[in-house]
């Protein structure tokens, strides 16, 4: 098996890497970051290296969702990482953790970025933008699990009103089809796909977790079309990145 030629971005585009190294970060244009107005997010948790440096090029409103971070999250975080790093001796671990911490903290204490413990569903991209009179040039960033599914059709609804995407699909296997279908209807254009070797891969050897960026004016570069983009890296150090095949 493997993805069909609509999976495939069919230009090469002058992509930077925005967010952190391995699992975080996101290929797309600094064009399109500049040219977007208001930036949201749903799928946070412990990371806004992405929000953060999208900021840095083009310091906007955020409005950044997540379900999980509540106020016992980091307090939970610090009690099993601690007693992580005691047992194992091994104390960059908890680093790693307080360092996140601190950066989290930083980031959200700006009056522009805010931070919303909400569950997104059906109909949550649709309030958001009317609450919001979010007018144009909106950049999603979609890491919510599996729930992405249940916005699609929400996305495709407020298409017009959008700068650019970078949405992470999981369980591919069993949805490549209704991933296939949404970026025949998506107006936007396909500027990025990269394997998530965190997801793991199928019987076939194509990988589960596919994070995909989508731009209304991408630039173009006259560089040869290359997978994987020299920018790119795998989201699990540890483990080699899964190669991708089209048909």
């Amino acid at each position: 098996m493997s993805f069909n030629i609509s999976f495939k971005p069919q230009s090469s585009f002058e992509l930077i890497r925005c967010g952190r190294d391995f699992d975080g970060g996101y290929l797309l244009t600094k064009k399109t970051i500049k040219e977007t107005d208001t930036l949201v997010s749903f799928g946070i948790l412990d990371d806004c290296s992405f929000e953060d440096e999208f900021l840095k090029i083009n310091p906007i409103k955020a409005l950044c969702f997540d379900h999980t971070v509540n106020n016992s999250y980091w307090k939970k975080r610090f009690f099993n990482d601690l007693g992580a790093s005691i047992y194992n001796l091994n104390f960059k671990f908890f680093k790693n953790t307080l360092t996140r911490y601190f950066q989290f903290k930083k980031f959200f204490k700006s009056p522009t970025n805010f931070l919303k413990i909400e569950t997104i569903k059906k109909g949550s991209l649709r309030s958001i933008i009317t609450e919001n009179n979010l007018k144009k040039n909106i950049f999603l960033k979609i890491d919510i699990e599996g729930s992405e599914y249940r916005i699609l059709d929400d996305i495709l609804t407020y298409q017009d009103k959008l700068s650019g995407a970078a949405i992470e699909f999981h369980d591919v296997d069993i949805n490549k089809k209704t991933i296939s279908k949404f970026i025949e209807n998506f107006d936007l254009i396909l500027t990025h796909i990269h394997p998530n070797n965190f997801g793991g891969e199928d019987e076939f050897g194509d990988p589960l977790v596919i994070e995909l960026t989508f731009e209304k004016n991408p630039e173009i570069n006259n560089k040869k079309f290359l997978l994987p983009n020299e920018f790119d890296q795998p989201n699990n150090p540890n483990n080699k990145d899964i190669t991708l095949k089209f048909e």
